[in-house]
């Protein structure tokens, strides 16, 4: 008859606890591996280029004229520009920013005066429609002269003013520097939020 003690199996928890245990001292060891030299420089080249491409990001704004404003608004936020046409008032509900209703591409679409909107003067004339927004909530607002489309470097951009001359401050994204062209200086325009300045358009149905 042997005396050694008959060997007993771990319990469950027991087991469980080994097992983490084993994997955390696995896990520990490859974390404290060191990168080989190729994958080092590959993963250093690729942040590098992330960075680069953040530091040269480039956004294409439609800049137009609204009086004596220049403004902006970027070309992906901007559902189309027509010459503009006929605005038909809607009795009771057309008012100082609300102009009414106009056909643009064979879509009823509501007109604004943005000028109103924005506290800005503008001339007696202007151009060509802007239409902002997703469909079935779209609006259009006239303005002075479109200038085009720009390209502009986001990293060159400044924050929004923090004093609000006029309500077109408090819709404005960012400012960008715009180069000269055309015979027209360069300048730092204020490129608006769409979504800022449809509900500032909204607002005036309610």
């Amino acid at each position: 008859m042997s005396d050694t003690p008959p060997t007993s199996e771990p319990s469950p928890e027991r087991a469980l606890e080994m097992r983490e245990r084993e994997s955390l001292v696995q896990m520990r060891a490859l974390l404290d591996r060191p990168l080989p030299a190729e994958d080092l420089r590959a993963n250093t080249e690729l942040v590098s280029t992330r960075a680069e491409a953040r530091r040269t990001e480039m956004q294409s704004v439609l800049v137009f004229d609204l009086g004596e404003e220049r403004l902006g608004i970027e070309a992906d936020e901007s559902h189309r520009v027509v010459p503009c046409s006929a605005v038909r008032r809607v009795p009771h509900r057309t008012n100082a920013v609300f102009s009414g209703i106009a056909n643009i591409g064979g879509e009823l679409t509501l007109v604004a005066h943005a000028g109103s909107a924005l506290g800005v003067p503008q001339g007696a004339r202007q151009t060509h429609f802007v239409v902002v927004g997703a469909q079935g909530a779209r609006w259009a607002f006239a303005v002075d002269r479109v200038e085009g489309v720009r390209r502009i470097d986001r990293a060159n951009t400044l924050p929004p003013p923090t004093t609000v001359r006029h309500a077109a401050d408090g819709c404005t994204k960012y400012l960008a520097e715009i180069a000269a062209t055309d015979g027209r200086a360069g300048a730092l325009v204020s490129v608006l939020d769409a979504e800022r300045l449809s509900a500032v358009f909204a607002r005036s149905l309610a």
